[in-house]
């Protein structure tokens, strides 16, 4: 591990990282973005552009998939989302670099987190924070990106937040292509997997997580890789990191419709079957080996392997045996050695 410097004034609070893993933006409690571009040739970060993002601290950082192009989001404090493209014609290091094209500010309180959803859903992203509500936004043209729509909203708390009490929100999308749409929101100390009606309409609550022994930090969704199930995996404040497995049942019920005859004007009842997916969660295993606050978990691309970050400043990797029981087979220290 190699540490460089970002010369970010206050405290870093997200990493991410483009698809391909040459581009990372960081996001601080001074107000600013700033974009690193990696040099192959020397394995050095190199800074692209920082610039004044929002008014208040930014929290979280997502990029979009590179089919849209180099976009980025980010979510602050200041309860807006921003939506920013690099521009290739303006010199690096100029803070002109990345346009901002978008302002979403729906939002009644601080948000939390950001993710575009998966390409095959189209440019598609959610957001959630203290006010409760799950948000989901379209760009209406993927050409022209200034221009998002409000597409669904869902509370995902029955009551609100009293501000000086601590809070946690994360979500994760599901990234599977043969499956229908999900997403899960982890607020406070639960987790609810939300999906699309039979319409393709409204997001409905299909499943929730068992409860957690204290604020969920971080939630990640694994590709599914041509397996028959789906894997979660939560870091928590109680010092545990969670996997948990999501099996999907095709449900076929029961019901009446009347169909109208044109010919005579008469209409007759008849049964008809409709299917409908159940979501079941099972948790796989439970694991306190970072002794101490676990707040961030992500997994490979390929969905085999988690990472997780805790108070213990270590990286632990997991990866889950014959029997599928996930177990710790590396660790790595974040600390800098002398």
């Amino acid at each position: 591990m190699k540490p460089f410097n970002t010369n970010h004034e206050e405290l870093i609070h997200d990493v991410a990282y483009d698809f391909y893993g040459k581009q990372l933006a960081t996001c601080s409690s001074d107000q600013h973005i700033k974009v690193f571009d990696l040099d192959q040739a020397t394995n050095e970060w190199i800074l692209n552009d920082s610039w004044k993002a929002h008014d208040s601290t930014i929290v979280k950082l997502d990029w979009a998939s590179p089919e849209f192009g180099k976009i980025l989001a980010s979510v602050s404090y200041d309860k807006t989302v921003r939506i920013w493209e690099e521009d290739l014609d303006e010199n690096y290091k100029s803070g002109r670099r990345w346009k901002r094209i978008a302002t979403l500010n729906d939002s009644r309180g601080p948000l939390y987190d950001v993710q575009f959803a998966p390409s095959h859903l189209g440019l598609r992203l959610a957001t959630v924070g203290i006010d409760g509500v799950l948000r989901v936004y379209d760009a209406l043209e993927p050409s022209d990106l200034r221009n998002w729509s409000l597409t669904a909203e869902v509370s995902v708390l029955s009551s609100t937040i009293e501000r000086h009490l601590q809070s946690d929100f994360a979500l994760a999308w599901c990234r599977s292509r043969f499956s229908p749409e999900k997403i899960v929101v982890c607020a406070l100390d639960r987790g609810y997997v939300y999906h699309r009606d039979q319409e393709g309409n409204k997001l409905q609550l299909a499943a929730e997580l068992p409860e957690h022994g204290g604020l969920i930090r971080s939630v990640s969704w694994a590709p599914s890789m041509g397996r028959n199930y789906q894997l979660l995996a939560t870091g928590c404040k109680d010092g545990k990191v969670r996997f948990f497995k999501l099996t999907e049942r095709v449900i076929t019920s029961k019901s009446r419709r009347r169909n109208q005859d044109d010919s005579n004007n008469n209409a007759e009842t008849q049964d008809h079957l409709e299917p409908s997916v159940a979501v079941e969660v099972e948790l796989i295993s439970e694991h306190d080996d970072h002794k101490g606050e676990v707040w961030s978990v992500s997994w490979n691309l390929t969905g085999t392997i988690l990472s997780s970050s805790g108070d213990d400043g270590k990286i632990r990797l997991w990866k889950a045996s014959y029997a599928n029981e996930f177990q710790c087979l590396s660790v790595v220290s974040a600390e800098q050695r002398d």
